[in-house]
Order: structure tokens, then sequence, then C-alpha cells
């Protein structure tokens, strides 16, 4: 008896030993880590992935299941998605697509956010949606790599630089210094933006060039626009698109800068997202007048036009200004250009728009169909010119005004649009603006328009050419959505690189918490300012 119950005592440690075999030690109610199942650490590692210009730190937020890396700098490699990534975990087994993950050693592309799925002793499972928010790596935009070969601190003096473009979708218009030898020249642009820590740039190719597929121009000059005050990143997207809609055919002269975000790298840094656009300039596909030059002279077949002006809070500052005598507007010659024109072309265009067309606007008979302002201002573009402003609240719109005039046509034609980041009811000088009208609050000079709205006429025009447009202007609140669904990868970077809620243009607005919040704002402003502007030009 004795010896059967030892062998039966064996027979039930075999049994036993088994058992704890097939659950990998794990018994009901007593183990602690059999349904562990999580990453508590995820890293890209310089040691693991040669050509990682640094280690990347992910964040992981186990409420949500996301683990989250930013890498602002330029991974100089020919696959810069596939990485090779660092991470711990409490589970068995980890795996991406079912293939079983090794840390150090799993190779894996980054180009889109990955599902890791951690397998617990017990069979459960937990899954992170892992993604490295990189430009280079996952953005689905053109990007723009730029070496320059000193600082860009001037408005006045290029650099030269290197620059290669990744199209990412786009094969039209792609440029390669690298490969060509040819490099671009660079510099800083624009006024108040200049001075911002986001830099708009204007680039100059030695060739004339469309890059990125903008072929209504082939032109060396080009600009980044930074729109740092502007946390959408789309208030000049969105503007140039009203004036898009407003170009029916029925002015012919229209010209509306393009709309091209990018990603932008300088020296390796990754300085944002940027809407590549036209340089304001007489070119054709841009403003396309006749050409005049200093060689022209005063020859009366030519001295008439092409000019292209600007009324210009800043104008003081240009080479080439002058006030106009009755109500001393600031105007400038943009062109011709001030190294290449003959005084008496200023001269000319001067007493045009000073005296003639000022004097027409401003006299007894101003509202004349023939003897008043039509004789000298366009109608068309000038009525759809106040329309796109209006609708988009742009406190400059008289501050700024571009203004062009065609050789032996009488008429001053207004465009392009230009410079909307602190339009859309974003300039804190002008309080909520959503239900002020523009040409009665937007900054001076206001002479001019307030003017035209005394003139029935005019006001009736504005009337007919909303009530034709505004079904396709109130769609603009959609066009908000598709944009910024097509950079929502980039913004995300761009506001990792700039602070959303760090203001740096003193008049601008104040910022969004987030960047939802700041589509929110802009959605809810077309919407209401359609409503009011609705209400007033029925009235007129």
């Amino acid at each position: 008896m004795q010896s059967q119950s030892h062998t039966l005592s064996w027979k039930s440690i075999l049994l036993l030993f088994l058992v704890v075999a097939a659950t990998g030690g794990c018994k009901k109610n007593s183990c602690t880590d059999c349904d562990k199942n999580a990453i508590t650490l995820f890293k890209l590692l310089k040691a693991d992935n040669t050509n990682l210009p640094q280690d990347v730190n992910f964040t992981i937020d186990e409420s949500n299941g996301n683990i989250t890396g930013t890498l602002l700098k330029w991974i100089p490699s020919e696959n810069p998605a596939d990485l090779i990534p660092y991470f711990e975990t409490d589970g068995k087994t980890v795996k991406v697509d079912g293939a079983i993950q090794t840390t150090h050693v799993t190779n894996n592309n980054f180009k889109l956010p990955l599902t890791y799925s951690v397998i617990a002793q017990n069979g459960s499972e937990r899954k992170y949606t892992v993604n490295l928010v990189c430009p280079q790596v996952n953005a689905s935009l053109p990007v723009l790599k730029i070496d320059a070969d000193g600082a860009i601190t001037s408005k006045e003096t290029y650099v030269t630089a290197n620059l290669n473009t990744i199209g990412n979708g786009v094969t039209d218009g792609l440029w390669d210094s690298y490969a060509s030898g040819k490099k671009i020249e660079i510099r800083l642009r624009g006024n108040s933006t200049a001075f911002l820590p986001k830099k708009p740039y204007r680039m100059k190719f030695p060739d004339k060039f469309s890059p990125l597929g903008l072929n209504h121009a082939k032109e060396k000059n080009w600009v980044l626009l930074a729109n740092d005050a502007d946390k959408t990143l789309l208030r000049n997207a969105i503007a140039f698109q009203a004036s898009r809609i407003m170009d029916d055919n029925a002015a012919q002269h229209r010209f509306t800068p393009a709309t091209t975000f990018v990603d932008v790298y300088l020296n390796a840094n990754y300085e944002g997202n940027y809407m590549l656009t036209d340089q304001l300039e007489v070119a054709p596909g841009r403003i396309n007048i006749e050409s005049l030059k200093a060689s022209d002279g005063a020859d009366p077949a030519k001295i008439t036009g092409g000019y292209f002006l600007e009324i210009d809070g800043f104008g003081a500052s240009e080479p080439l200004f002058f006030y106009t005598p009755q109500k001393n507007m600031t105007v400038v010659m943009k062109y011709p250009k001030d190294d290449d024109y003959a005084a008496p072309q200023f001269d000319y265009i001067k007493d045009y728009v000073g005296n003639k067309a000022e004097g027409a606007l401003f006299a007894g008979n101003f509202t004349d169909p023939v003897q008043g302002w039509r004789g000298y201002f366009d109608s068309k573009t000038w009525v759809d010119y106040y329309i796109i402003n209006e609708f988009t609240g742009n406190p400059d719109a008289w501050w700024s005004t571009n203004v062009y005039k065609h050789r032996n046509d009488p008429l001053l034609y207004f465009g392009p649009v230009w410079d909307f980041d602190i339009a859309f009811n974003n300039d804190i000088r002008l309080g909520d603006a959503t239900r002020k009208l523009m040409a009665t609050d937007a900054h001076d000079p206001r002479q001019w328009i307030q003017q035209f709205i005394l003139d029935p006429g005019f006001k009736a025009a504005v009337k007919t050419r909303w009530n034709a447009k505004k079904t396709e202007l109130k769609a603009l609140t959609s066009y908000v959505d598709e944009l910024a669904a097509k950079i929502n990868i980039s913004q995300q970077a761009n506001f990792m690189r700039w602070n959303i809620q760090t203001q740096s243009l003193g008049h601008g607005g104040t910022p969004p918490s987030s960047y939802k919040e700041g589509i929110t704002q802009l959605k809810n402003y077309l919407d209401a300012r359609y409503s009011y502007l609705e209400g007033v030009f029925s009235a007129w």
C-alpha cells in the first residue's frame, strides 16, 4: 500500500506539471502577469538607424491607445520611412500585420500609422496606433528641401541655395539642384510678416520655371507664404478660391495667385507648412499687361500702358510713389520697375490716377455713367474686388489695393487679390468684425471706397453680382474642410514646430486652443458672414 500511494503521488505531480506548462504557469485567481499586454516604452534610436539624425522619443497615451513621436530633422536616407524601433512590453508577443516584432531588429515603414498588437500570456490582445510625425516621412504634400549657403536675414539680398523638391504624388515641375548643378536664390519677403518667427520667403530660379505643376506661369520668381498669423494656415487659400469663383470670364483681365501647400525644410530643419504661390509681377500668366520700359520713353504709342500700381499704406518707403492731390492716397508704381522706367511714364500715371481718375470719382457728377468714375474705373473688377474683400472681412482691403492699366485703355482694373492672413475675423484691432462692413470699418485709407458706396448704381451692381455668386461663395465652408483634410498631417508637424497658441503678430487674432477649434471658428465666421452680407446687400 505504501508503494502504491508513492506511485500515485508522482503521477499527480506529473499531471500538475503538464497543466502548468500548457497554461504558461497561469492559475486562475492567482496569476498577476498573465493578462498584461501593454507597450511601456517606444523609441527610435540612432544606434539602430544609422541615418537617423537623433533619437526620437514617443509619448504613450494609454487611454486612447496612441503612441506618437515627432521628428523635425531631415533624414539623409533614400528610404527615410524604413525604421527600426526599440520598444519594451510586459506582454508575451508583439505583432504588426501578423508579423512578430523584435525590438532593435524588426524594420517597419512609418509612412502611415502602424497598428501594434500586444498579446498577453492568456491570449488577450491590446492594439496601439503608432504614428511618427515627420513631414519627410509621412506628409502627402510636396516637400521643398532648401540648403542655403548662408543665413537668410535680408529682404534685399539674396542667398544662393540648393533646392530639391520631392513631389509626393506631383510629378511635374520638380527641381533638383544636386542633379542639375543649378542653385536658386532666396531672401525674406513681406512687411510686418518678415519679422515674425516663421519667415516668408521669395525664391528666384536661375531659369524661367513652373514648380510643382503650376503651369499657368513660367517665371523665375515664386513666393513661400508662411501664414504665421493664421492658425488655420488656410485664409489666403480660401480668399484666392473666392477670387476664382468670381472669375467667370465676365472680367477677362482677372488673375488669381496659385495655391499649392508644401512642407519646407531649411538646412535640414523643418520650417513648417507653407503656401507656394506667385510673385505679383507683370508677366505672361500673371499680371498680363503690355511691356513698358525706360527705352520706350515718352512714346505716345506706348506711354498709356501698361502700369501696375498699389495703393499702399507702406508706400512712402518704396522707390517710386506719389500722393494723390485730393485725398492724399499713397500710390506705388510697381511697374514699370524702378530700375527700368522713364520719368515721363511716372509723370503720366501720376497725373492719370491722381488728377483724372480721382478727380472724376470726387466730382459733383461722379455717378454719371459717362463723365463720372466709370470712365476711369472698371466696374466689373471693382465690384468683384469689393465683394471678395467684404466676404473675407479683409481689414487691409484698402490699405493695400492692387490696380493695373492697359495700353490704349482708359480704365483702371482692380486686382489681383492678396494678403488675407488677418482677414476672416483675425484682427483684434477691429474687435468682432463678423457684422462690420469693411467699407466703413477696415483700416484707412477708405476715401475711395466710401465714395463708391455713395453711388446707388455701384451698390446695385454689387447686389446683382452678389446674387449671382453667393451660392458658390457659401460653399467655401465645405472648401475649408477639404483643405484642412489635405494638410492635416502637415499642420500637425507645423504646430509641433510653431506653438499654435503663440500669436507673434501683435494685432493678430487670439489663437485657438487647437487646430480643430481654429477650423471651426473659420467655418462659423464664413456662415455668419454670409448671412450678414445677404441682409446688407439685399437692401442695396
